[in-house]
């Protein structure tokens, strides 16, 4: 039988890994924070990134403009609506966004109980027209359906990449003693996603002991969590760790996560080094692209009527 999904880790703490010498022109420096990076991807799945190289003030550019964005009315946001895209761009209002599972083969039911992400948030992603590398007649190809890997590996399938950022905002509870689940509990669905939180703490992260671990902001660094493209590459070696959003601050929280993923018309196959006798590949190849919009069409509700209007 196939292993199950990517077991939890043994960990109480969230590793914070510097990375000063990604550009070393020394190999052994090179392969030793990929080792670092090797052992927070297997035994975590989550780790924070410092001396990553992002100047401050345009972190603290991009949130300003969440702030300033979420603050307009909701008619204004909604000139925006995610539904009016044909590439999941845009906004979604408070409880729009639904829970996923983590099999491609099966779609989950939607819970008609469950009021959804107590979340608003705008996404947007990879565009040819804004890639300097690339001219104004490119198109993106057409999207069918540590490793001891050579450096260079995936180089050939990030250049028309799967990659979306998102601004999202939470609002602080709004009833005192009831708990609203600002994201529910989730793994991302690409090769990885990089966060930027500000200071308000509600990200958690579920260990082997299904303990929430708390994730609080730390100051000049960043998340780094593995999603489910690359931990099925790796056979599940590489933990897509399960977690979720919970704001119990009373304050408003902002973030920016950025989700990097491969051509959509990658094939992911499990990567022969990492299938033995005992460890046969969990699950058969796939598109990217094709694991990637099953799971945002399950998520998104931006698919069918436009959301009612509501004055701020």
């Amino acid at each position: 039988m196939p292993p199950p999904n990517s077991q939890p880790g043994e960990f109480d703490e969230i590793p914070i890994i510097d990375l000063s010498t990604l550009r070393s022109p020394l190999l052994k420096e090179r392969q030793q924070l990929a080792k670092d990076i090797f052992n927070a991807c297997t035994q975590v799945g989550f780790f924070y990134i410092k001396n990553h190289g992002i100047a401050e003030d345009l972190i603290s550019s991009l949130h300003a403009m969440a702030h300033r964005f979420f603050r307009l009315s909701e008619k204004q946001k909604l000139d925006y609506y995610i539904g009016k895209s044909n590439k999941y761009r845009g906004f979604m209002p408070l409880y729009s966004e639904q829970p996923t599972g983590t099999d491609l083969d099966s779609t989950p039911k939607p819970d008609p109980t469950s009021p959804g992400a107590f979340s608003e948030s705008f996404d947007i992603g990879y565009e040819t027209a804004a890639d300097p590398l690339k001219s104004p007649h490119d198109a993106l190809p057409p999207d069918t359906y540590a490793l001891e890997l050579p450096e260079d590996f995936f180089d050939p399938m990030v250049k028309y990449p799967g990659a979306t950022s998102r601004m999202l905002h939470y609002p602080p509870q709004p009833v005192a003693n009831e708990v609203r689940i600002g994201l529910g509990e989730h793994t991302d669905y690409e090769c990885f996603t990089i966060l930027s939180q500000d200071q308000v703490p509600a990200l958690q992260v579920l260990n082997a002991r299904q303990e929430w671990i708390l994730a609080p902001p730390i100051s000049g660094t960043l998340v780094v969590n593995i999603s489910d493209c690359l931990s099925i590459w790796t056979n599940k070696r590489f933990k897509s760790t399960i977690h979720r959003v919970t704001n119990l601050t009373g304050q408003e929280r902002y973030t920016i996560p950025f989700f990097f993923g491969v051509n959509y018309e990658t094939t992911v196959s499990v990567l022969p080094n990492c299938i033995s006798e005992d460890r046969p590949a969990c699950r058969q190849s796939f598109k990217a692209g094709q694991w990637v919009r099953h799971q945002l069409t399950t998520a998104y509700v931006g698919y069918g009527p436009e959301p009612p209007v509501e004055e701020n």
